[in-house]
């Protein structure tokens, strides 16, 4: 009987796990996400600029070489950042010490009210790609949508840390855009053409 139960059990939590959401990680091109400007971290370190939204603070970098770590929210903590109807974008700012191999996301998962919901599909390397700290160097995305009433549980689990401490952070704002020169050039030129236009018809 005990062996018949615990078989189900198992069965059961396969499945689960089986069936969750995945969670996207992808690379991100440019500095176009900043902890500091945009959002507060949930997995953090005292460089992420938090104001009253509590996370989870992890040891710093260098002497640690990995994380475990869990946080729960409300969603509606959650919602009041990321804003109503938006989908949940989170930021994965990597610290990568000079010479040294990539570092591997293990695992990263959300659960709603006690279910697993989302799951990374398995081990992933992420080496560094931006420079500067509180920048994005990856995206974790297609979360499953929640309510204000939820509960909401983050498990972090990051292998082979090597440097300073990675953060995991709220994408609360559209990403940051830093315009190109031949922009910049042709918007001014074409505000210059409308001023000589404006007096031009003042003139007559």
């Amino acid at each position: 009987m005990i062996k018949t139960i615990f078989t189900a059990a198992v069965l059961v939590f396969a499945s689960a796990a089986a069936f969750a959401n995945t969670i996207l990680v992808a690379p991100v091109n440019g500095n176009l996400y900043q902890q500091t400007v945009q959002s507060p971290c949930i997995f953090t370190n005292s460089s992420c600029q938090q104001g009253s939204f509590v996370g989870t603070p992890l040891d710093n970098g260098g002497s640690v070489t990995g994380y475990d770590a869990t946080v729960s929210y409300t969603g509606s903590q959650i919602l009041s950042i990321i804003g109503a109807g938006n989908a949940l974008l989170l930021g994965l700012d990597i610290n990568q010490a000079s010479g040294q191999p990539a570092q591997t996301l293990t695992s990263f998962t959300m659960s709603i009210n006690g279910v697993l919901a989302d799951s990374t599909p398995g081990a992933t390397s992420v080496p560094a790609g931006n420079n500067g700290n509180g920048y994005a160097d990856y995206l974790l995305s297609n979360f499953s949508s929640f309510g204000a009433n939820d509960t909401i549980l983050f498990h972090f689990v990051f292998s082979n840390a090597n440097d300073g401490t990675e953060n995991v952070f709220l994408i609360g704002g559209p990403a940051s855009s830093v315009p190109e020169p031949i922009s910049v050039a042709l918007t001014g030129s074409g505000l210059l053409g409308l001023l000589f236009l404006r007096k031009r018809f003042a003139n007559r």
